[in-house]
């Protein structure tokens, strides 16, 4: 249940930019988004019955001012504090603070659990851990601002808060945001704050990463998706998407789907205005990678006679150093979208290893880098 009057803000200025940046649901339908148009994209948010009351994204320009009423500790407004958006966006990056050691440390520790350069599973990693814990420690734990204050908690003052408190951290939802932006930067990714407003219920704050741009030849954003709903038993992963670009963003917020299940790509918190903050945006975006690997099972499937077709003549004979036909690990490597090539698996985002050992899940210790 999402908290209330956390972010309650009034527009004072007017002049936004044409919104095009629009909540979307990969669901069970939406395997060919990256052939929608921009048109289609849009019609597509307002028929999903998933996405009502949650409206487009809108974009302030730093000279713009917002005004929202302090609320901190109660759910009565407290008077009301004016900013600049720039101003805004300033607090927000000091805040985040990726280049924080204590930060920087917490973020590589857990995007070493799992192999690769900046991937989909480091990434739910640092989600896990924030929403759950991991043993030793509690999950995030809800605690609110002062009373007429709205008070914005560095990241590693999060993390020292939860070290006392045998949990990951504490404070209210723009904290949690900025942990989480905070952690995700720290290992090379890109993030944004969204501040929301319900007239019903209040307000909220949460995050997004930057998962990618949706081409037609480039289907990373799709296979990162595709992860997501096998990882997480759910056929539907919210994101948004920029009509004009393609850019997709997940939403890493920490309320739960219709399973009870909280994970990155989550439903939205509705409302009738969303503001986005684009914290460090003098740095180019970093796109997210999918998984490096995957664990094959004892029972590994027949490959498809379309898959044989795609494999050189080569990888149809046997192979006496394995003792197995080669096209067993040169069709593992093709059935999972990747490329194949003289006994190399490259996967797509980069990186690549030797298709036996791909086969057998051993690349974490022989990836390499092209």
């Amino acid at each position: 249940m999402y908290l209330l009057a956390l972010w309650l803000y009034v527009i004072l200025s007017v002049g936004f930019a044409a919104a095009a940046d629009v909540p979307f649901v990969f669901d069970v339908v939406s395997s060919d988004v990256a052939s929608l148009s921009s048109d289609q994209i849009d019609q597509a948010r307002i028929a999903s019955p998933d996405l009502a009351g949650v409206p487009t994204v809108t974009q302030a320009a730093d000279d713009q001012v917002i005004a929202f009423p302090v609320t901190g500790g109660g759910n009565a407004p407290e008077g009301t504090t004016d900013k600049q958006v720039g101003e805004l966006k300033r607090e927000l990056d000091a805040a985040v603070e990726p280049e924080n050691s204590r930060v920087h440390e917490e973020a590589v520790v857990l995007a070493l659990k799992y192999p690769g350069d900046f991937t989909i599973d480091q990434i739910d990693s640092i989600y896990s851990y924030l929403k759950n814990g991991d043993g030793s420690k509690r999950g995030w734990g809800y605690v609110r601002d002062p009373r007429g204050v709205d008070y914005f908690n560095y990241a590693n003052a999060s993390l020292k808060v939860g070290d006392r408190a045998n949990c990951v951290g504490g404070g209210d939802c723009d904290d949690f945001a900025i942990l989480m932006s905070a952690l995700v930067e720290s290992i090379g990714g890109t993030t944004r704050i969204i501040l929301a407003r319900n007239n019903s219920t209040g307000g909220h704050a949460y995050a997004e990463v930057y998962l990618g741009r949706l081409n037609g030849t480039d289907n990373q954003v799709v296979s990162i998706v595709e992860w997501l709903k096998e990882k997480f038993n759910t056929d539907k992963i919210y994101t948004h998407i920029d009509t004009d670009t393609k850019d997709v963003w997940l939403n890493m917020d920490w309320g739960e789907d219709e399973k009870g299940n909280a994970h990155p790509g989550g439903p939205f918190y509705q409302g009738d205005l969303h503001i986005v903050l684009c914290i460090r945006d003098r740095y180019k975006k970093t796109a997210l990678s999918p998984a490096a690997t995957f664990q094959q099972d004892d029972t590994a499937e027949k490959p498809s006679e379309s898959i044989v077709e795609q494999l050189p003549e080569k990888a149809k004979t046997e192979d006496s150093k394995a003792d197995q036909p080669v096209d067993s690990a040169a069709a593992f490597c093709l059935q999972r979208g990747n490329i194949y090539n003289d006994g190399i698996c490259t996967f797509p985002g980069g990186t690549s290893c030797d298709a036996w050992e791909f086969y057998r899940g051993n690349c974490i210790l022989t990836g390499k880098r092209r």
